[in-house]
């Protein structure tokens, strides 16, 4: 193998595929990553055996082969390398790395140990815009669980219902919801459930991305392909909880607030709540506030107040304080409806305001007090 591409391609795509790279992996090979010419362009490649990613790069190949070489060593030598061109040139399993001023080598592994990463031919089962897709997954992904002890809750549940792409995630104490709508043509049916740790990846693999994101399903694979970039992941079996079943239809009280606003007396009362499992106390007068209340027989107590138009009587809950703020975090909206039926009702925050969509809900389960 020898080829030559610019430093500053090679150090972004090490980056991207260096994420899934195992650290602890029980084969030695998949703590490398693989470069492999395709063409007249270079392929790096990770797997952790859950999520794999492939990246290509365009480049000026003189001969063709491939390798792997350790992936954090080889990233954090492109990284300190300045920019400009960098030579490539693998003999057997030995990679020598030369740019202006510096040569190395690296001792790295056949690439024929390295896993197969699969790519799905089959055609794309949905197509979506990359920036609307990344937002809503970031809006929803915070929800899921990081506990792999119950496999549904640690994954990000998709689906297709009267022509909107549904977006979920939940770890029992929270839920997430986003709909996208679809244009015309759009497939009718789609169900998949992914694990959250492939689409928080995605996340960070979409930051800059532009263009569409194209879906490719089979039985217990879902691959997505951006531009020159594929993320492979198996797919989680079993069924997602009917979710459903705990969106209040009503809401006996509910305010509007600024939700920066709300975050910021949240934040002041959960300084107080850090002994109390972080609980807080939501108490909101009809006339038009709303408090935030901790209170800790050690540390002391906190009671942080701002005004918010209020519909309906007077109302409180007790919310764990981190989930209520990723809550906000997650709406992206300048302002928030809090509504709430009673102190064992989930609490359900959506966006409000003049420009405020209805494609957006996130749910807190409230704390026994």
């Amino acid at each position: 193998m020898r080829l030559s591409l610019t430093q500053e391609n090679l150090s972004r795509a090490l980056a991207s595929v260096g994420r899934v790279v195992s650290t602890r992996a029980s084969l030695p090979v998949l703590a490398n990553v693989l470069l492999a010419t395709d063409g007249n362009r270079l392929r790096l490649s990770a797997t952790n055996l859950e999520i794999g990613i492939n990246y290509w790069i365009g480049s000026k190949v003189e001969e063709q082969g491939s390798l792997t070489v350790p992936a954090r060593l080889f990233a954090e030598f492109v990284s300190s390398l300045p920019h400009g061109n960098i030579e490539l040139h693998g003999l057997d399993s030995v990679l020598t790395v030369k740019s202006p001023h510096y040569e190395s080598k690296i001792n790295g592994i056949s690439a024929e140990e390295f896993p197969l990463i699969p790519t799905l031919t089959s055609d794309p089962a949905l197509t979506l815009d990359a920036v609307i897709f990344r937002d809503a997954l970031a809006q929803v992904v915070v929800a899921a669980s990081a506990d792999e002890a119950r496999p549904v809750l640690a994954g990000v549940y998709m689906y297709i219902e009267d022509e909107s792409l549904f977006i979920v995630a939940t770890d029992s104490y929270r839920l997430a919801e986003k709909r996208i709508e679809l244009p015309q043509g759009a497939p009718k049916e789609f169900s998949v459930l992914v694990p959250a740790r492939t689409m928080q990846e995605l996340v960070k693999l979409l930051g800059d991305a532009e263009g569409d994101v194209e879906v490719y399903v089979d039985e217990n694979q879902v691959m997505f392909r951006i531009a020159d970039v594929e993320v492979v992941s198996r797919l989680i079996e079993g069924q997602f909880p009917p979710y459903r079943r705990i969106i209040p239809e009503s809401a006996e009280t509910s305010f509007d607030i600024a939700t920066a606003e709300l975050a910021r007396i949240t934040k002041v009362a959960s300084l107080f709540a850090r002994e109390s499992a972080g609980s807080i106390r939501l108490e909101i007068k009809s006339e038009g506030e709303v408090s935030v209340v901790s209170n800790d027989s050690e540390v002391g107590g906190n009671k942080s107040s701002a005004e918010c138009e209020v519909n309906g009587e007077d109302g409180e809950i007790s919310l764990n304080a981190r989930y209520l703020t990723d809550a906000l975090a997650a709406v992206k909206s300048p302002m928030v409806t809090v509504a709430i039926s009673g102190k064992l009702s989930p609490c359900v925050i959506s966006p409000a305001g003049e420009n405020a969509t209805d494609d957006y809900l996130h749910i807190v389960m409230p704390l026994r007090t």
